[in-house]
């Protein structure tokens, strides 16, 4: 089955900050890194234009926040698209969670073999 969106908890190995444009971080979630793009620029997007002004400042105000929650080192819950980039893949972020918990990487292992079982066994 061809997936579209993905969610993974992992440690932010790498980060580079673009301010105003975007922010490209990498997550080592155990099993591997994941490439990661949170965009900065919805305010000057065409993409967003379509949209209603106040939302797009909501959404705006969101990725410049979670930005700044997003540093080496922390455990992060990504939610995000998964698209190609020069030929690697890579998740567009929509959502960003730092997690508090060190426990929350292995509930969510557990969460995806759960899942698993229910969808293939």
């Amino acid at each position: 089955k061809r997936l579209s969106r993905a969610e993974t908890v992992g440690i932010v190995v790498t980060r580079d900050l673009k301010p105003g444009k975007f922010v490209k971080f990498t997550i080592d979630d155990g099993s591997g890194c994941i490439s990661c793009v949170l965009w900065l620029n919805q305010l000057n997007s065409s993409y967003f234009s379509r949209r209603n002004p106040s939302d797009v400042r909501l959404i705006a105000q969101a990725a410049t926040d979670f930005a700044s929650d997003l540093q080496l080192a922390v455990l992060a819950r990504v939610r995000g698209r998964i698209t190609d980039y020069r030929g690697t893949v890579q998740i567009s972020v929509s959502d960003v969670v730092v997690e508090r918990d060190p426990n929350m990487q292995i509930l969510h292992w557990l969460d995806c073999m759960r899942l698993a079982r229910q969808c293939y066994d």
